[in-house]
């Protein structure tokens, strides 16, 4: 049953898309438009933190792509128990850190459940 990879790779790229393109919207555009001296002054501080605010983004996306991947090859278990793992975690961290439902831990812990169902259930 292929469903829960596919599931898990849609909704990896959707998050993904999300987190980047609101994450520049809302988060560091505004963030970089305020007049700073301070730390956020320096160009190469604001490219390392665009750069590590982007890298979730990679690794949903990627891991949701590759459980897809690894179903289709009739792969192992291995890497869609680290992906479920990773979705999972970042989740509950998404969850924990702001402390009340959003979108985006939700999803991330709909992939978990889903890559769970694909290992299961193939």
């Amino acid at each position: 049953m292929l469903v829960y990879a596919i599931i898990v790779a849609v909704l990896g790229l959707v998050v993904a898309v999300a987190h980047s393109v609101l994450g520049e919207k809302v988060i560091l555009g505004p963030l970089y438009r305020e007049q700073t001296s301070g730390l956020l002054a320096a160009r190469a501080t604001r490219d390392v933190i665009r750069a590590v605010f982007h890298v979730p983004s990679l690794a949903w996306a990627g891991l949701g792509i590759a459980v897809l991947l690894n179903r289709l090859q009739s792969g192992s278990d291995l890497l869609p128990v680290t992906a479920a793992i990773i979705f999972a975690l970042s989740g509950i961290g998404n969850l924990a850190a702001l402390r009340r439902p959003h979108p985006g831990g939700l999803i991330l812990l709909a992939m978990a459940i889903a890559t769970i169902a694909d290992i299961r259930f193939n």
